[in-house]
């Protein structure tokens, strides 16, 4: 996916009966009608369409599980069955271990799989061992199939969110997806097991040591480290070295003045992939003009798992309208980014800023104030 800053999309236009809907569109007349930026999404991520009509029904500012749900509820997770050898595996999960979100039926749908098996994995606990060793392997096969699919849907749900500019949506669904590949939920104290070398007896040590995030096992000295988990040198030094890659995000938010034109365009917050094309509308209120600065302060390039981090700016107005989105690689913010951008806001609405990592936990940078 390209870099995109300050991308958007027009509102879904619905199709008139007097033009042809685009292809793939459902001409049933109890099927609402997909208007053209939608129909583009649902094409950029190759989603049968009762799949993203499905994802379509969500309703705005969702929680995490909501997202996870529906994200699981795809149409192409069908051809996961939870197989026979499968089920007492699956139940064990939903009833006897620490998940957030058990399911209330009883699990037999292909879409259970997915939701117990992703929250089972941000658990962090290990498998029940209730499969046999032979189900065990094949499911460890479908798992990688199963998580391919999983983050082309939520990358699909953020873009629904951002055509619909529903600034939380985008916010939860990003979260959601933050958390699946990192392994781990965002804001839990497991966002050391990240950490190459860090198990979860490591782990134990260190948050009984006051230590419960990333940037803070990142400031101890090496003997600090060598010392709270009983290892020999160079054991620090090499810990340390590691956490130098972990992109500690820099955020610096003004608003620098209002612009009253007489007429102007404004730009419609877009979606988060967010390839769609940028779309306008004539309006005459005043412009908030807002000074963004976004860097790292790291002393060279993060590198997270080998690879440049992706990172992701979104601005929410009151309520959770989507008032901004940015994205793109960390490669962009060396010796800062600077954007200049007109916030299409009310003096005195509150804004809510979040800057963050895509696939890494324990990131985020939040910021608040009012035009």
């Amino acid at each position: 996916m390209a870099a995109q800053g300050n991308t958007a999309s027009r509102a879904s236009v619905q199709a008139s009966t007097a033009n042809p809907r685009p292809p793939g569109m459902d001409t049933s007349s109890n099927a609402p009608p997909i208007g053209p930026d939608l129909h583009e999404i649902q094409l950029r991520y190759r989603l049968a369409l009762p799949t993203f009509r499905t994802l379509c029904t969500i309703s705005n500012s969702p929680d995490r599980r909501l997202v996870l749900h529906k994200a699981c509820q795809a149409a192409e997770f069908r051809s996961f069955p939870i197989k026979q050898a499968d089920r007492g595996f699956f139940r064990e999960i939903n009833h006897h271990t620490a998940i957030p979100y058990p399911i209330s039926e009883n699990i037999s749908e292909p879409w259970h799989k997915a939701f117990l098996l992703v929250q089972i994995d941000l658990q962090q606990t290990g498998w029940p061992n209730k499969i046999s060793a032979k189900a065990r392997k094949d499911l460890h096969q479908e798992r990688g199939r199963i998580y391919i699919l999983l983050d082309r849907v939520l990358r699909c749900l953020v873009d629904i969110f951002g055509q619909r500019r529903d600034g939380r949506g985008v916010g939860v669904a990003l979260d959601v997806l933050r958390s699946i590949k990192a392994g781990v939920w965002e804001g839990s104290e497991k966002e050391l097991l990240q950490v190459e070398g860090v198990g979860p007896a490591t782990m134990g040590k260190l948050i009984g040591a006051g230590v419960k995030s990333i940037k803070q096992l990142s400031k101890l000295e090496f003997y600090h480290i060598e010392r709270l988990l009983s290892r020999n040198p160079p054991f620090g030094h090499k810990m340390l070295h590691q956490l130098a890659s972990f992109p500690v995000l820099t955020l610096q938010f003004d608003i620098v003045d209002q612009y009253s034109p007489i007429q102007r365009s404004v730009a419609i917050p877009g979606t988060a992939n967010l390839g769609g094309p940028s779309a306008t509308q004539t309006s005459n209120k005043p412009l908030w003009i807002a000074r963004v600065m976004l860097g790292y302060a790291n002393e060279a390039m993060p590198s997270w798992n080998k690879k440049a981090p992706w990172a992701t700016l979104v601005m929410e107005g009151e309520g959770g309208r989507l008032i901004w989105f940015w994205r793109g690689s960390v490669k962009r913010l060396a010796q800062g980014k600077e954007l200049v951008v007109g916030l299409d806001v009310r003096k005195g609405e509150e804004l809510k800023v979040t800057f963050a990592c895509e696939e890494i936990v324990g990131t985020i940078i939040r910021y608040t104030c009012r035009a």
